[in-house]
């Protein structure tokens, strides 16, 4: 399973910026259903509590570097799409740790 997740990951990252690039209309929901599939084979709940302020600290920096006016639009592109996918990997391990505090 481990496999699987590095490779989603590695996938993940690509498509991201292959996304920057290439308009179409499915590659944005590919970038965010990988983030998906990386949060739930990649981080164990041994390692939510790492994963969660680490993963939020990378998407509010990705925010920030975005919105800065002096990038080239090809570095806002890579950098947005790089946000979708890190933001859903943390909405899942997000939503699966809200659930189980509130099935403890």
């Amino acid at each position: 399973m481990k496999s699987i997740g590095k490779w989603a990951f590695l996938a993940g990252l690509a498509l991201a910026v292959l996304a920057a690039f290439v308009e179409l209309s499915w590659l944005p929901w590919l970038v965010g259903g990988l983030g998906l599939v990386v949060g739930y084979l990649n981080v164990a709940e041994s390692e939510v509590k790492q994963f969660l302020p680490a993963g939020l600290a990378l998407t509010v920096a990705l925010f920030v570097i975005e919105q800065q006016r002096f990038n080239p639009e090809w570095l806002t592109n890579i950098v947005f799409f790089e946000r979708v996918f890190v933001s859903h990997a943390l909405l899942l391990v997000g939503l699966m740790a809200v659930f189980k505090v509130a099935k403890d």
